[in-house]
């Protein structure tokens, strides 16, 4: 009873990881209208969140190692569903509600991995489970609806007893510091989780100007850019019928290069390159999770490695879009872009696999 407990408990905190930000920007001009506010403002309901993930990342283990997840559960989901209710009030709950989200999620991010850690024993249990919330995540981004109910479900069940453990207190636990300067698998696993982290966000943004400067529409860029997103969806499922890693790194690897050059083919090669990306993205995304979820036997430890890895790896990621588009205003072209993204993407690979293989050993 205990386990189904923790797993809905799992499924139902995975559904406010994306949706609050996702759902936000086809949204966007109605935003403006409505509260009479400019694009700059807009923009900050996206950027805003990204950074508070990686400012919140650092502080989420260290509020575990005090209060525990049961607590934190309650606050987190509470202050979601308090913020949503907020946020189209006027401009100042807007913003105030967006920053209060980013926290929110922040801490969720980091929550999750250990609740995971604590309901699995075995890797192929860890695996499915991992791959089962990314599934929800997606899904509920996807089809964007109803801001406010996974969060009032979560905020709920988060208040009836639940099972998962407040951390034991362990002398040869490293902090922060320690695990970014000595940890090699930390360091590695900040590596890959900011790089696939910077080409998801890089890509999610500027993919529907690069669809357009190959020839397609706006109308159909905004069509394969909901492509690239609802084929994640499945992608998380996949992750369940390989057990190497590295195999299934080298698969996403190929992904990604297929992805990109495609992009040249114009005509049904953007509808390929959507799928594929689409696909490769949201795939590589559930191994960066299960990665941290299965680096070590220690909570605390995956706590410690999952913050480090999330604060700079979103960090990266919301400095990602803004940099490739001052490229782009400067060279006028995506092709130096796509060439950088694609040496980003082997680099990605290839630190995953040094990941997997300090793992195993």
């Amino acid at each position: 009873m205990h386990k189904k407990q923790k797993t809905f408990l799992i499924l139902l905190t995975a559904m406010n990881l994306r949706l609050p930000i996702t759902a936000i920007a086809p949204l966007f001009g109605d935003i403006q209208k409505t509260l009479n506010v400019n694009s700059t403002v807009t923009a900050l309901l996206v950027t805003i969140p990204l950074f508070c993930f990686s400012i919140g990342a650092v502080i989420a283990p260290r509020l575990n190692n005090i209060f525990g997840i049961r607590p934190l559960l309650i606050f987190t989901n509470g202050l979601l569903l308090l913020a949503n209710i907020l946020r189209p009030i006027t401009t100042v709950t807007l913003l105030l509600s967006t920053f209060l989200i980013g926290s929110s999620i922040a801490l969720l991010n980091i929550l999750i991995p250990i609740m995971v850690s604590q309901t699995t024993t075995e890797l192929p249990e860890t695996t499915r489970l991992t791959s089962y919330y990314s599934v929800t995540m997606n899904s509920i981004s996807a089809i964007a609806t109803a801001i406010a109910i996974p969060a009032l479900f979560a905020f709920m069940i988060s208040l009836l007893p639940t099972p998962f453990t407040k951390p034991k207190k362990d002398s040869t636990t490293q902090g922060l510091l320690d695990t970014l300067f000595y940890d090699k698998i930390a360091q590695r696993l900040i590596i890959f989780m900011g790089l696939q982290s910077l080409i998801f966000y890089s890509l999610i943004s500027w993919l529907p100007a690069i669809y357009q400067s190959f020839g397609a529409s706006a109308g159909k860029s905004g069509i394969l850019l909901s492509i690239f997103q609802f084929i994640g969806i499945p992608a998380a499922i996949v992750l369940n019928y390989f057990t190497d890693t590295k195999k299934i790194l080298l698969v996403l690897g190929t992904g990604y290069l297929i992805g990109i050059t495609t992009l040249f083919w114009s005509g049904i090669g953007l509808w390929i390159s959507a799928i594929i990306l689409g696909f490769t993205t949201s795939l590589i995304f559930s191994v960066a999770l299960n990665m941290i979820a299965t680096s070590s036997n220690r909570p605390i430890q995956i706590a410690n490695r999952s913050a480090l890895a999330q604060s700079i790896g979103y960090l990266l990621a919301a400095i990602g879009p803004v940099f490739f588009g001052r490229l782009h205003d400067n060279f006028h072209s995506w092709l130096i872009i796509l060439i950088i993204l694609a040496f980003l993407m082997i680099l990605t690979i290839l630190t995953g696999i040094r990941v997997t293989e300090n793992i195993k050993s």
